[in-house]
């Protein structure tokens, strides 16, 4: 179960944001590494990072804006193209 914060957003963890996007956990990991906010909290007796869900939606949607492959995908589906 995730935990909110004061705006009643929910907190991801690693594991937690990486299935979110459909993304491994070390994509999230290298995403933090690159500026994307993240939070420390207490989850099982545990200090963990926690990213709040809109900051993690921003920034994985900001990454498939500048992937060429997910842009050709796009595309493609727009134009009707199979294959």
């Amino acid at each position: 179960m995730t935990e909110l914060d004061i705006d009643g957003e929910p907190l991801y963890t690693y594991r937690q944001a990486a299935v979110k996007v459909r993304r491994s956990v070390r994509t999230v990991w290298r995403w933090r590494k690159g500026g994307m906010e993240m939070t420390w909290g207490i989850r099982d007796g545990q200090r963990v990072r926690l990213v709040r869900e809109d900051v993690l939606l921003a920034y994985w949607r900001e990454r498939m804006r500048g992937w060429p492959v997910h842009q050709y995908r796009l595309r493609k589906q727009r134009e009707g193209i199979q294959g």
